[in-house]
């Protein structure tokens, strides 16, 4: 009976393994660490979502916030959802238009908000220890361009 090897392949160069695979390990590790530092709140997730519907001050709905978070409205119905479940934000039938509805915090949420921004901060100063500041701006300009990029190729396609 003969055993399943299975080899782990090297990759030598940088540009030899999956962009996407590389930021989506950090992207999964960032929101594992934010999740233990606010385990005592009853949401573990949509933590930026949240922060983006309070920073609009009830004046977003579902289609913006999927703008501004730039994803599709499936994704979104599903954040609302969540939050609203939970008991951090409210739908409210916006007066011009009934069939919109605008996203508000609830008391709940509020209360929460300070904290999720203080340990976003404070994770953010976390993993980037050790790098300076130009760099830091590097990283953000570079980011910045791939994204770009990646833009300019998906509407050619």
């Amino acid at each position: 009976m003969h055993k399943a090897v299975f080899m782990v392949p090297v990759f030598e160069t940088f540009s030899e393994r999956p962009l996407g695979r590389t930021l989506s390990i950090l992207g999964k590790s960032y929101l594992h660490l934010l999740r233990v530092r606010l385990k005592h709140l009853d949401i573990d997730r949509n933590y930026y979502a949240l922060l983006l519907i309070g920073s609009m001050d009830g004046v977003i709905t579902q289609q913006e916030l999927a703008l501004m978070l730039e994803t599709d409205k499936v994704s979104i119905v599903r954040v609302v959802d969540y939050l609203t479940l939970k008991g951090y934000v409210k739908r409210i039938r916006k007066p011009d238009d009934m069939r919109k509805r605008s996203l508000k915090l609830t008391e709940k949420a509020i209360l929460a908000i300070p904290e999720i921004r203080k340990s976003i901060s404070e994770l953010n100063d976390l993993v980037l220890n050790g790098v300076d500041i130009t760099r830091i701006h590097e990283l953000s300009e570079t980011i910045r361009i791939i994204k770009s990029n990646m833009t300019e190729n998906i509407q050619t396609l």
